[in-house]
C-alpha cells in the first residue's frame, strides 16, 4: 500500500513537471553598427587639413593610420582603423541582444580597418574643403596634384572588405547560472553612405559589388535604386539603408558630383550562452539528495526569478525549472554525481526517471 501512495503522488508531481521548459544551450548573434564621419573638427579619413596647419581628430575613434595630407592631394588611398572596447551590458532577460549585445561583466575588443583608394586608377584622394571648415565636408577625387575637387561623374572610391584582428572576450558573467563560450566579430561591411552635397533629384552613384548594384540617387540598381544619401547617419534622418556590402566593391558617380562624408558600418557579434554546469540538487541542505528535495523543487516549479536554492534552484539562475529536476534526477541518491549539462534529458524524461527511482527505492524498505 504505501508503494501505491508513492505511485499515486510522484504521478501527480509527473503533472507538474512535464510543463517545465528545459533551458538549452543559445548561439548569440547581435548585429551591431559603428559610424565614420568627415566634419569641421574630426576626420576618420584625412589626418590634416586642407591647408595641412590643422590635425583632425579622430571620428567615433576611426583615424588613418598612416599621414594623410589632403592639402598636397597625393595620396591614392586611405586606410582607417579602430581599436573597439565594448563593456556589457546585455542581460538574460532580454535575451542577451538587449543593450549593446555584449553580456554583463564581459568586455569585447578587437581592432578593425580598411582601405578606401581613389577611381579611376591614378587618381588621387582629397578632401574637398569650403563648407564650413579647414577639415572641409569629406572625400573627394582629383586628378591633378594639389587639386582640391568633389567626385565627378566617372571618378569613384573602391572599398576593401575590413579586416578584423586581435579580438578578445574578457571578464566574467555577472548573472550567476550561465557559462559564457566567446564567439567572434564578423560581417562587417557598409550599410549607409552620408554626404553633405549629394542632390537626388539631379546626380546619381551606383555600389557595385560582384553583379550585384545599388542606385543612388538618379541611379538604379539590381538590389536598390533611387537611394538617398543625406547629411546624416539615416533615422530620424533620411539617409538610406541598404543591405549590408561587405567589399570589395567600388562606389561611382553615374552623373553630376558628389562627396562621401560618412560612411555607417554593420557587423556581428557573436557567442554562446549555456546552462551553468554547477548544480546541487540537496535543496534540504541534509546531505543527500533524495524524494524530500524532490517535493521542494515541485513546490516552486515554474518561478522565473529570485528562487533560492532551498527552494529548488539547483544551478543557481533564480529559476525553478525543468533543468532543476534533471540535476535532482541525475544525483538522486546519496553521493551520487550531479549530470553534466549534456547529458541532461527533457523534463518528462527525467521525472519518469524519478518515478522508477522512487518506486524502487519504495520497494527496497518494503522488503526491508
Amino acid at each position: 500500500m504505501r508503494s501505491l501512495g508513492i505511485l499515486t503522488l510522484t504521478l501527480a508531481l509527473f503533472v507538474g513537471a512535464m510543463s517545465v521548459p528545459v533551458a538549452q544551450a543559445v548561439p548569440i548573434v547581435v548585429a551591431k553598427t559603428d559610424n565614420l564621419l568627415q566634419n569641421q573638427t574630426d576626420s576618420a579619413f584625412f589626418t590634416l587639413s586642407t591647408d595641412g596647419s590643422l590635425a583632425p581628430l579622430p571620428s567615433f575613434g576611426w583615424a588613418p593610420i598612416a599621414p594623410t595630407q589632403a592639402a598636397a592631394a597625393t595620396t591614392t588611398s586611405t586606410t582607417p582603423k579602430k581599436s573597439f572596447s565594448i563593456p556589457g551590458n546585455s542581460t538574460a532577460a532580454g535575451n542577451w541582444v538587449d543593450g549593446n549585445g555584449v553580456p554583463a561583466g564581459i568586455t569585447l575588443t578587437f581592432d578593425a580597418e580598411f582601405t578606401i583608394s581613389a577611381l579611376p586608377n591614378g587618381s588621387l584622394l582629397t578632401n574637398p574643403g569650403a563648407s564650413g571648415g579647414a577639415f572641409g565636408r569629406g572625400i573627394g577625387v582629383t586628378q591633378t596634384i594639389g587639386g582640391a575637387n568633389d567626385i565627378n561623374t566617372g571618378d569613384g572610391l573602391q572599398f576593401s572588405p575590413v579586416t578584423v584582428s586581435n579580438v578578445s572576450f574578457t571578464g566574467t558573467l555577472t548573472e550567476p547560472g550561465f557559462d559564457f563560450t566567446p564567439g567572434g566579430v564578423s560581417g562587417f561591411g557598409t550599410i549607409l553612405f552620408r554626404s553633405g552635397d549629394f542632390n537626388e533629384a539631379t546626380q546619381g552613384m551606383v555600389l557595385t559589388q560582384g553583379a550585384d548594384t545599388i542606385g543612388f540617387g538618379r541611379a538604379t540598381g539590381s538590389i536598390a535604386s533611387n537611394l538617398a544619401a543625406n547629411n546624416n547617419f539615416g533615422p530620424p534622418g533620411d539617409s538610406s539603408v541598404f543591405p549590408r556590402q561587405s567589399g570589395p566593391y567600388t562606389l561611382l558617380v553615374t552623373e553630376g558630383v558628389s562627396v562621401i562624408k560618412g560612411m555607417t558600418l554593420g557587423y556581428d557579434v557573436t557567442y554562446d550562452i549555456s546552462p551553468s554546469t554547477a548544480v546541487d540538487a540537496d535543496f534540504d541542505g541534509d546531505g543527500d539528495v533524495d524524494g524530500a528535495d524532490f517535493l521542494a523543487w515541485q513546490q516552486n516549479a515554474g518561478t522565473v526569478s529570485g528562487a533560492t536554492p532551498e527552494q529548488g534552484d539547483a544551478d543557481g539562475n533564480g529559476a525553478v525549472d525543468g533543468l532543476d529536476l534533471a540535476a535532482w534526477q541525475g544525483a538522486f541518491g546519496p553521493g551520487a554525481a550531479a549530470p553534466s549539462a549534456a547529458a541532461i534529458p527533457e523534463p518528462a524524461t527525467a521525472a519518469l526517471a524519478a518515478i522508477g527511482m522512487l518506486l524502487a527505492a519504495a520497494t527496497r524498505k518494503r522488503a526491508e
